[in-house]
This record gives C-alpha cells, structure tokens and sequence, in this order.
C-alpha cells in the first residue's frame, strides 16, 4: 500500500512513500513534519537478491546506507548516500561480498566493513571513501588455512572521536563448529593483530557480535554462545571475564548500545518468543526486561540510544514457524516505561535483517529487508519517523536508475555558518551549481564544470564572491545540467 504525496514548491517531485496500513492521498508543503507517523520508500527494485542493509546518519543527520546485491552472479557491496541518491557499487571482486556494516564519521566520511570471499575462505574486510573514492579492500582478518574457515556472519565496525577504526567479527573453523570472537583496529594507521576476545577452545562456538563503543574509545561487545546472550568490554585494559546477561531458555540476536555515561543497553529475542531488554546503569546488569511476549517475536533486534538517553528498540516478529509473516515493530521508552511496541510494516511478507540509528530529534531511523521466504527478490526499504520527506521515486526507471537530475534540499535549512547541498547526475553532465540573491543576481558559484554520474555534496558557508559575507535572509540554489534546471529555497540565519 502507497501513500502519494505532491509538493507545492516549483520544480519539485512527486513523491511516493509506502504508507500503512491506510492508503491516503494528501497535499504536503515542504515543512517539518508535525506527525510521528511512519513514512517508508523501497531503495532497491530489482529482480535479484539483495541482503543485509545497514544504515547511518552523518553529521547533518542524512542517513546513509550500505548492502549487498547479488547483481552479477556474485554478491558485491553497495553504498547509498541518502534515499534520493543513487548507489554506487563499491566492490567487484568476482567472488560474495557479505554482512557490510557502515559508519560514517563526523567529518561525513563512510566505513564499511565486510565479508570477502576470495574463493577458498570468508576473511574480514574494510573500505573507506576518505580520499572521495572508495579504496581496494583491506583485509584485517588472516586465516592459516584455506579449507572451510570463518562462516560469514555479522561484521560490526565503529569510529571513534580521532578517526580509528573499530571492528569486532566471528572467525573460526566450519568443520569443527568452533567459532570465536575477535577484535582489530587501525591505530597507528594500520591493522594490527587481532585480539581473540573468547576462546572456546572447541566446545563452545561465539556467534553473531554486536558492539559498540562509549566516549573513551573502550569497546563493549555482546553475542550468542548458543544458549543465551554475552557481554564484555577491555575498559580495564583487556577483555574482562564473559558475563551472561539473560536468563531462561535459548536467546539470540543481541544489539548493544552505550549511553553518555559508558553504561551497555542490550536488546535480544527469545527464540521462541519475547523480546527482551537489559542495562548495567547501576553498575551490574539488571534482571532482563520484557518488551513484547509475543510468542511468534523470534527474528533479529535493533537498539539505538539518542540523545538524551532514551532508548529505541526496532525487531522482527510474527508468527512462528510461518517466515512469510514476519513484520517490523518498534518501541522506546522516551515517555517514560516503554509502551507497547507499534507494528510498522503489514505486508505478510518476509521482514528481516534490519539495521536502527537514532537522529538528534530523536527520530528513528530503520533499513530493513523484506520478501517472500525462500524467493530470489529480496529488497532493500527505509523508513522513519521523522522529517526525512524527499523521496522522489519518479526519477527512476522499473531498474531504480536515475532518469533526471536531483537537487536536494540543504541541510541544515536554515543555517548559520554552514550547510551542505546534495545533488545527484544518472549520468555525464555539465553541471553550474551556484547562490542567487532574492533578485535572481548570481552571488555565488559552487560548481561549473563536467561530472560523471553519481551522487555530490557541496558545502556553502553562506559568503559571496571573493569570501564576502552576505546578510541574512533567504537565498535560491540553482543547478543547471544537461538534463534541466532546477532551484532551492535557502535561508541564512546568523
């Protein structure tokens, strides 16, 4: 089901958002949205599998997204700067490119890492756009042998306040089922040897981490050993001793977050049924809490922290044992105690692999995967419940190419010392971006030139030529391309 929505403002799209489960037309001018309600729009349109979405805000709260695409008879990696825009393929190695999980720093810079396959055995891999292209592959994880090592599983991976690189992945032996938990960075500008954070030595097999890190750069890592969920973090210096923080029969899909005071939050599901919730705020973990007792909730969970310190928990539920009947809910506790949980999706389709952030309004932001069980066309969505409400789906073709050029509202909008603008090009153009006062005088230039296709951002510091500063007011973007012409409403604010 579809909700359509039509701007006012000239030269604007017609947008078309996934709406349920009302189907609605209405009239919106953009505006801050004044509803809390959930506004969805599918990424991805294609014929084959795509898998495993992750998703991130950069510092102007735009999200950003990564998966990965069975496009060409092998899995390969794709990075999405923002709904409107158009993905960029970042990996083409000839073999599956798994489990990407991104970040992006504060200086808007992307970090991937992910699973490679290299044709004998998976190894943990890394990727940056720092530079303005994504690099080659580094490979942080090395195994000694080439027979059947390092079952693909969940990469994660942070950045910390001073630029290193962060990740925590599963490595271990498929034949003999043991499988550890592992921990690398890149301080001192490389990877270095990888610290075993488990050591199951045989008998017990670490799956599926979740990690994150808190505002001294120490890590906290969550996962599965096969009965219930585990934590631990090297705040110490080392990795302390594994604390189980559930209780009961078998738990799984654990998702970790710090708050501002270094304390772990953990959601997790019940295998068969209930999703769960526990923190260490009173410096041990307390007795885990109930969200939902539904017995169908069995599918992954998704835990993001705003700014104040609330707490936002997204997961999969339905009934259990029938996969096409899985749907998103969500819940926080932003009011209080955590209410009851609201279903998201009403699509009697397979929801799964989802992937939460917080903004600083305290929106949630979710991508998430959605098709029928056992089919090849899984898709890539995106919702919110907050003001992210340019989603042009009109501009693409039944391929989900670009057909037109895209100019994107500025963010922030107003401003005061900087904004960035966004723009996206399906294909070669000549492009002029440039700042036009009230009367239509052309006072600043920011682009003129040739560019391939793909997705920019400019950032404008509210000057003029030859750096002088301009008054406050409001002020008119203007892209011309080969493909037309296109204006945006600006506003300065000191």
């Amino acid at each position: 089901m579809h909700l359509t929505l039509c701007t006012l403002m000239g030269g604007e799209s017609i947008m078309k958002f996934k709406k349920l489960p009302a189907v609605l037309t209405l009239i919106l001018i953009l505006a801050p949205l004044a509803s809390a309600d959930w506004q969805s729009v599918q990424l991805t349109d294609n014929s084959y599998a795509e898998s495993m979405p992750s998703i991130d805000l950069d510092p102007f709260d735009i999200p950003h997204f990564a998966w990965c695409s069975n496009d060409d008879g092998d899995y390969d990696i794709y990075y999405l700067t923002e709904p409107t825009g158009i993905p960029l393929k970042t990996t083409d190695n000839n073999t599956n490119d798994l489990y990407p999980c991104l970040q992006v720093d504060r200086t808007g810079n992307a970090h991937i890492g992910f699973k490679g396959y290299d044709g004998h055995d998976y190894e943990e891999y890394y990727i940056t756009n720092i530079g303005g292209s994504f690099c080659e592959p580094i490979q942080v994880s090395f195994t000694s042998t080439d027979v059947g090592v390092f079952v693909p599983d969940r990469s994660c991976l942070a950045v910390d306040s001073t630029g290193v690189v962060h990740i925590v992945y599963k490595y271990g032996y498929y034949e003999y089922g043991n499988w550890d938990i592992y921990y690398v960075n890149n301080e001192g500008g490389s990877f270095g040897e990888p610290t075993r954070i488990t050591d199951g030595g045989g008998a017990t097999s670490y799956v599926r981490p979740s990690f994150a890190l808190d505002r001294d750069a120490f890590v906290h890592v969550a996962f599965e050993d096969g009965a219930g969920i585990i934590y631990t973090n090297n705040t110490g210096g080392s990795f302390d001793t594994l604390q189980v923080v559930s209780q009961g029969a078998l738990k799984w899909h654990a998702s970790l977050g710090i708050d501002a005071n270094n304390r772990a939050h953990i959601s997790f599901a019940g295998y068969h049924g209930g999703v769960y919730y526990v923190n260490n705020v009173s410096g041990s973990f307390s007795s885990q809490l109930l969200l939902s007792g539904d017995n169908g909730v069995n599918g992954p969970t998704s835990l993001s922290i705003d700014d104040s310190g609330h707490i936002h928990v997204a997961y999969v539920g339905g009934i259990f044992g029938n996969t096409n009947s899985q749907e998103l809910y969500y819940l926080n506790n932003c009011t209080g105690p955590f209410g009851n949980p609201e279903q998201i999706t009403y699509n009697s389709e397979h929801t799964t692999q989802i992937s939460s952030c917080v903004d600083a309004t305290g929106a949630c932001h979710i991508a998430y995967l959605e098709g029928f069980y056992g089919s090849n066309d899984y898709e890539v969505w995106y919702t919110t419940n907050g003001e992210y409400a340019e989603i042009p789906v009109d501009t693409y073709d039944s391929e989900g190419c670009a057909q037109s050029s895209l100019l994107l509202q500025n963010c922030p909008n107003p401003f005061y010392s900087m904004t960035k603008i966004r723009y996206a090009l399906p294909k070669e153009s000549n492009v002029v971006l440039s700042i036009h006062d009230i009367l239509g005088k052309e006072i600043a230039r920011l682009v003129d030139g040739c560019q391939r296709p793909g997705s920019y951002a400019v950032s404008w510091d509210g000057r003029g030529a030859r750096g002088k500063e301009l008054p406050v007011g409001v002020y008119f973007c203007r892209i011309i391309t080969d493909g037309g012409i296109a204006t945006r409403r600006v506003i300065l604010q000191k």
